[in-house]
């Protein structure tokens, strides 16, 4: 048996670690104090020179991968448990709890989920049927039984997760931070005579992509003159790309592909507004508290949204931007006037959301409630 270290030593369970889409779990294990230690145990790693984090364990080999996949268990891992002296268990992601589900029951572990959206999703509708959802499926109470605490992105999350059977008392609202240094505050150039609107995010139905080309077909059919930049990849981007091209609006849309974290930060500040135009699938896919939300508004620039997931809760309606009905492009393009017409209200905008992170969506800040939540069923004292 290992001696105990003097930090806290934290078991991060993590299917994939990590795709690009999970920017908020390096920053947050990146952020904790030095009072804590975090070791990954994932399926498979990726993008590791985008995300270099050398504190990962992983099976060796694909063979292995496939077989801890199916089995939702390897003997390595079970080994470190042994020797390794954890304080606590934290998955990301309800689907990632089922790898961490044999080890806190046979080492008695405190355990921690967080659930960010279509994890919550998935034990809803359709996709609970689908063959690759049926283990998480029939493993969830469970995982609402073992857990301590189970942390949602969002109160929309929470109360889902409570109506699915998790326990009122063990559900929290934990927001994600962000990182208000890489994310800083410029004032947008309001002499330019043109606005850019931009999108971040996959290429996915629930994104929202086409009520955004659609809005800017009408923007435009108006008279008016506006860009759009999409920053990002997936299944949709041959179907996005042919509205663009059947419409006219080549010269008006601008690809920029899957882009880093400080790329898309730049980016936010070469743009004017965000837009965020997100929605509930026909499987029950939704967002929680959309990290590129928070971004644009550290950022200084203001955000359209819709009434969606935990996306009000970030958004101030007609304070930090404006909220709109889920799959209306017309008063999507309504807001879009508005802001190109009016720039002071930009800048207005923009300021306050800054001032919103500040107070409430500061990575430290955050994640020092996290290490409270840990602290709390490490020692017991909830």
């Amino acid at each position: 048996m290992q001696k105990k270290p003097e930090r806290r030593k934290i078991a991060l369970f993590s299917t994939s670690f990590l795709p690009y889409s999970q920017t908020f779990i390096f920053d947050e294990i990146r952020s904790h104090s030095d009072d804590y230690f975090v070791e990954v145990f994932c399926k498979e790693r990726l993008n590791e020179g985008r995300f270099p984090y050398p504190h990962f364990n992983k099976p060796k080999g694909k063979l292995s991968e496939v077989i801890y996949e199916n089995l939702g268990w390897w003997p390595a891992f079970d080994k470190l448990f042994k020797e390794g002296d954890f304080d606590l268990i934290h998955a990301h992601f309800g689907t990632g709890a089922v790898y961490a589900l044999p080890y806190v029951k046979k080492h008695d572990i405190p355990f921690v989920v967080t659930f960010h959206g279509n994890d919550v999703a998935a034990l809803m509708g359709t996709q609970k049927y689908h063959y690759s959802r049926w283990r998480y499926y029939l493993k969830s109470k469970q995982i609402f039984e073992e857990a301590d605490m189970l942390l949602a992105a969002s109160e929309e999350l929470k109360a889902l997760l409570i109506e699915l059977g998790a326990h009122e008392k063990k559900v929290k609202v934990y927001r994600l931070g962000i990182d208000l240094e890489k994310f800083n505050y410029t004032d947008p150039d309001t002499a330019k005579d043109k606005v850019t609107f931009v999108m971040v995010g996959r290429f996915t139905e629930k994104k929202g992509h086409i009520y955004t080309l659609k809005a800017l077909k009408k923007v435009l059919e108006e008279g008016l003159y506006a860009e759009l930049t999409l920053v990002g990849s997936g299944k949709l981007e041959a179907d996005l790309r042919a509205y663009i091209d059947k419409n006219g609006l080549t010269k008006h849309v601008h690809f920029k592909g899957v882009l880093s974290p400080e790329e898309v930060s730049e980016e936010l500040k070469k743009s004017d507004v965000l837009i965020a135009p997100s929605i509930v699938t026909f499987d029950h896919d939704r967002e929680s508290g959309l990290i590129v939300v928070k971004e644009a508004q550290a950022t200084g620039r203001p955000v359209i949204g819709t009434w969606h997931g935990g996306i009000y809760e970030i958004i101030d309606d007609n304070e930090t931007g404006f909220l709109l009905p889920e799959r209306n492009a017309g008063i999507l393009a309504e807001k879009m006037i508005k802001m190109i017409k009016d720039p002071e209200l930009q800048l207005k905008f923009g300021k306050a959301g800054r001032k919103k992170m500040e107070e409430e969506y500061d990575l430290k800040k955050q994640v020092a409630i996290l290490e409270s939540h840990y602290e709390s069923l490490i020692t017991g004292q909830q």
